[in-house]
């Protein structure tokens, strides 16, 4: 038995949604709370050394750009 076209319309596949991704702002502060918490993290990987503060955000901040 042949198929009418509503059929054959029915069928056919739905053309497949294309993911958007959002674009998130990134802020002054959230760049600054991300670096602050790489900067802790550098620091306690290194046993947790005082004095050495400027570094471990510098270090951060350049993980950031790369």
């Amino acid at each position: 038995m042949a198929k009418t076209t509503t059929e054959q319309e029915t069928k056919k596949k739905a053309p497949a949604k294309k993911s958007k991704k959002t674009a998130v702002e990134l802020t002054p502060e959230i760049r600054e709370e991300q670096v602050r918490l790489a900067a802790y993290y550098r620091w306690e990987a290194k046993g947790k050394n005082h004095g050495r503060d400027l570094d471990d955000w510098c270090e951060a901040e350049d993980s950031m750009t790369d």
